[in-house]
């Protein structure tokens, strides 16, 4: 099969994901009206806007925080997001008319992020968006043996060319049954919602819920095996498997024509509206910012006031092993009394306060073990139907054994990365309220705060 596949439409631009195009990255003589210019597509209708870097980077300040990376740059985060996150976990595959997939990110901000650039993996942080300027239908690396496709972001490297086929980590990807790829995922995330979502100091509901093909996929101790056991697959060997999955659902392998739109707003839930997929996928002009400069023309809007996390005087104990199925009772944040009647004599009942920044960072250690837990108990049942249903067809007792064995060891470590994230966050939090800076006070001052 083929080397790392970037699934993109013929746009008529590379499709690799590079950094923002920089005037030496210009063919001499050529202006950047002449580099926008695509050839006539059958399968594109409609016509695409201009927005520049710094306004684009500017949107993406609503959902989440820019920080000044030592090898890429600005990188951008999403606010606040669980430590088992990741990028395409939120939406559903799409066929287009061509036949090759179109990603529909269930995200407000996943038209720019998970759609232009690429995603890089820090141990302290978790998964960061490294902006570009080009735009991908589905800018994922696919792998995929019998029963069984997984897709994960296209990782970042200093020239932002994938470094070999396929090289993300066993975290990066997600696996799910070949039969469970085309799930319609029936999500709908409102903005509001998630800008203030943290009001509690607690999590959202929006990556709480998996929904599509996600909901089916496997749980992520079994990824390090099912990465030896797939194969990397090139654009045509991805159209061919979607061909073949779509008609196994009675579908046609040709879906709907993208129809472009020049602003968000039309862009709509991004669902297959009437045999239409209509797509905001501006041009990106300029270059960002130096690190560590500011990139605002206006001041964002008034952020939520988050709960803050704060260091506690003693440690919440923890269960010594993840190897339990039962998980610990989460706190419940107090939610505000409705409001008086009309013409009520009733005094008005002020809303309910946050919780503290203890109990906040309590429901977020106590969410991680219930997830933790989640998928123990999701591995130990796939582990109860080996047997019957082996991994893999033709898998002796003795590989079954050596699969589960590994995966055991996986779930370890998962457990060990996940809770370093959110240790870290908590080591952040505590650091920058001792320099008296915080994300908060640099997006409201006009910049972006670097990290160390």
């Amino acid at each position: 099969m083929s080397t790392t596949f970037v699934a993109s439409l013929a746009l008529g631009l590379a499709t690799s994901g590079t950094l923002f195009h920089t005037a030496a990255a210009l063919p001499v003589g050529a202006s950047q009206q002449e580099v926008q210019q695509v050839p006539y597509n059958p399968q594109e209708r409609g016509s695409r806007s201009t927005t520049t870097c710094q306004q684009l980077m500017q949107s993406l300040l609503a959902y989440g925080q820019w920080f000044s990376h030592p090898r890429f740059g600005w990188v951008w985060q999403p606010h606040d997001v669980q430590p088992w996150w990741q990028p395409f976990s939120v939406g559903e595959w799409i066929i287009t008319q061509n036949g090759t997939p179109y990603w529909r990110s269930g995200l407000p901000f996943g038209w720019a992020a998970e759609h232009y650039g690429s995603w890089t993996f820090d141990q302290d942080r978790g998964w960061l968006w490294v902006p570009g300027n080009e735009w991908s239908a589905a800018p994922v690396s696919w792998r995929a043996t019998n029963g069984v496709v997984g897709w994960a972001p296209q990782i970042a490297t200093l020239g932002n060319t994938q470094s070999g086929p396929c090289p993300q980590p066993p975290w990066a990807w997600i696996f799910v049954p070949s039969n469970r790829v085309m799930t319609t995922s029936n999500f709908s995330v409102a903005e509001q919602e998630l800008m203030s979502r943290d009001l509690h100091g607690t999590w959202g509901s929006w990556a709480h819920q998996p929904d599509g093909a996600t909901a089916h996929r496997f749980p992520e101790p079994r990824n390090a095996n099912l990465l030896e056991a797939t194969q990397c697959l090139g654009p045509a060997d991805v159209n061919g498997l979607l061909a073949s999955l779509a008609a196994d659902r009675g579908r046609t392998a040709k879906g709907p024509p993208i129809t472009w739109v020049t602003t968000r707003s039309q862009m709509g839930s991004g669902r297959v509206t009437d045999g239409v997929l209509y797509v905001y996928a501006p041009f990106i002009d300029g270059t960002p910012p130096a690190p560590g400069s500011r990139f605002l023309v206006n001041p964002p809007a008034q952020p939520v006031q988050r709960a803050m996390p704060i260091a506690r005087s003693a440690p919440i104990p923890r269960a010594q092993s993840v190897d339990r199925a039962t998980s610990a009772p989460t706190l419940t944040p107090v939610q505000p009394a409705p409001p008086a009647l009309p013409n009520s004599a009733a005094v008005p009942v002020s809303p309910a306060t946050p919780l503290t920044p203890y109990d906040a960072f309590t429901y977020q250690q106590e969410s991680l073990d219930e997830y933790h837990a989640s998928q123990y108990d999701a591995l130990r049942q796939l582990h109860s139907s080996d047997a019957s249903k082996p991994p893999i067809a033709g898998m002796t007792p003795a590989q079954i054994a050596a699969w589960q064995k590994k995966e055991q060891r996986e779930m370890q470590r998962m457990a060990a990365r996940q809770r370093r994230l959110l240790d870290a966050k908590q080591s952040q939090v505590n650091e920058s309220e001792e320099t008296g800076s915080s994300g908060a006070a640099a997006g409201s001052s006009g910049a972006a705060s670097p990290t160390k």
